[in-house]
């Protein structure tokens, strides 16, 4: 069963004195400007007179090597960076992309942390629990505008909103701030809790049960086994912090703006060109999942092109956040005493190296 839930390169000191070296002598350093022609003609002259009959083969672009950590292993919300990989945006942006496969003991806001990556993804809630910890770590783009993650339940229980929950047995992950913030707003004080294990056998031999999922993968997953199930979809409840975040940290973020624009820029037609190509990218994307079925990878990726361009996306484009949605999903996780600590959500996001 596909799941969809939410590493590296250590650069030395003597490596970027090298690489400012290189760059400098290829005239390709961001802060240099490129020799004009009459520059480069004057340059050659007074060093050869000959030189026009023995010019030399023009050097290769020296590409920025970047490392992308996944808050998971490889799967349809991480779609558009192996299409702007297997496409050459990256290239084109001279660039030169590692993605990093994630999982259940892998952190990207700690990897990224480390500097042994550059870019990670996470979701808005993580990211600022990671702010409250002093993690400096700032969310760039928005991939999904909202977060597909549902409660599941068989048909027929009865359940029609978020506080018909009462009375059922609910397996979700017990600790996030979605769960708190649902026994809250909701009043969910007559559920029996089940930590979710990834397990599905509970469920399926309880009526009576709940369970959390994915609104794409699993629908696919239950439909496959005959089952007849439903779902609440957790952003209809209030609660919706933007979902796969693409961040980075503040120092690399002040240190390397042109990379992050370039960066941002490739990434972006990677996914616009999953939204009309997601058969094609699916099969990009299966070479990097261990037993991947296409039908199960093509049936989430349809499914999400509304978590992705639909909401704020659809007028402002790909990665959009806005100040007022952060300001809301800090506000609720401050009352919920989620967050302990005063923060300037401002610090925490920036849509300014979004492509125009």
């Amino acid at each position: 069963m596909l799941k969809l839930f939410s590493r590296k390169t250590i650069v030395t000191l003597s490596m970027l004195i090298l690489l400012s070296q290189v760059l400098a002598a290829c005239g390709k350093d961001n802060n240099t400007s490129p020799a004009t022609p009459s520059e480069t003609s004057s340059a050659t002259a007074s060093e050869s007179p000959s030189s026009s009959a023995s010019t030399e083969p023009e050097k290769p672009i020296e590409l920025t090597k970047i490392t992308q950590a996944l808050d998971w292993f490889p799967g349809s919300t991480h779609a558009g960076f192996y299409a702007a990989q297997s496409q050459g945006f990256y290239k084109d942006e001279n660039l030169e992309v590692s993605i990093e496969a994630g999982g259940p003991q892998v952190s990207a806001i700690q990897i990224v942390a480390s500097g042994k990556a550059n870019f990670g993804v996470e979701s808005a809630d993580a990211l600022l629990l990671a702010r409250e910890q002093g993690i400096p770590v700032v969310g760039l783009a928005a991939t999904l505008q909202k977060a597909p993650n549902a409660l599941f339940f068989h048909k027929g229980a009865n359940i029609k909103d978020f506080a018909d929950l009462n009375g059922h047995t609910v397996q979700a992950a017990l600790t996030s701030p979605y769960w708190t913030y649902l026994k809250d707003a909701y009043k969910l004080d007559k559920v029996k809790e089940m930590q979710y294990n990834g397990q599905y056998a509970n469920f399926l031999n309880d009526k009576n049960a709940v369970i959390q999922g994915y609104a794409t993968s699993d629908v696919y997953t239950f439909e496959k086994q005959n089952v007849d199930v439903d779902h609440l979809l957790v952003a209809d409840s209030g609660y919706e912090p933007y979902y796969t975040i693409i961040f980075t940290t503040e120092s690399y973020l002040k240190e390397h703006p042109e990379v992050v624009k370039a960066y941002l820029k490739a990434s972006a037609k990677g996914w616009n060109y999953f939204k009309d190509n997601v058969g094609e990218v699916d099969k990009v994307l299966a070479e990097n999942i261990q037993d991947a079925k296409l039908d199960e990878l093509d049936y989430s990726g349809n499914a999400l092109k509304d978590f992705i361009f639909g909401g704020d996306a659809a007028t402002n484009g790909f990665g959009y956040m806005s100040n007022e949605r952060w300001t809301k999903l800090y506000d609720q996780l401050r009352q919920l005493n989620v967050l302990k600590k005063d923060l300037d959500v401002n610090q925490v996001f920036t849509t300014e190296y979004l492509p125009k």
